[in-house]
């Protein structure tokens, strides 16, 4: 199988109309990745397949093929006296918390009260239907190299247990 290297710019809305996200805001830089690497979500790689350089698509991927639908259980209520010491805890503030064994997940202080925190385990798009706008600039064959590299920045990012 031919593994591709494609490169698009995209701008990301949600449902109503506000952008989410921009390649051309982060860094200027488009997005890369290599086809079969899990290193975009599922649902916008299956809606690019067979993209070609210069092409321009509007794509919609439901909550469920993006990052999930709003898990409830992954909203948890944590005392204060549990961080450490010199943590100073605020909203916004991100948590690895280890929920089974060498295994961490992210989570997000979204409440402060005055014996406790509430966190939220959920990605901040979690539950959210994505409409992507793209424009690819590049769509040829990886080099091993490329290839090689997608693979390693995928465990680097998500680690063994990824369930992306």
């Amino acid at each position: 199988m031919v593994r591709r290297l494609i490169e698009f710019d995209y701008l990301l809305k949600n449902a109503s109309g506000e952008v989410l996200d921009s390649s051309t805001e982060m860094d200027g830089e488009p997005m890369r990745y290599v086809e079969g690497s899990n290193q975009i979500i599922p649902g916008l790689e299956s809606r690019m397949k067979g993209v070609k350089k210069g092409d321009k698509k509007e794509i919609t991927v439901p909550a469920s093929e993006a990052y999930g639908d709003r898990e409830e259980k992954l909203v948890i209520e944590v005392p204060l006296d549990q961080f450490p010491a010199n943590q100073k805890v605020s909203v916004g503030l991100e948590v690895e918390i280890e929920v089974a064994e060498n295994y961490f997940h992210p989570f997000t202080v979204t409440q402060l009260g005055k014996t406790s925190a509430t966190l939220d385990g959920n990605h901040r798009l979690a539950g959210v239907d994505l409409y992507f706008s793209v424009e690819v600039k590049e769509a040829r064959e990886a080099t091993e190299a490329e290839i090689a590299e997608s693979e390693t920045e995928h465990e680097h990012e998500h680690g063994e247990h990824c369930t992306h």
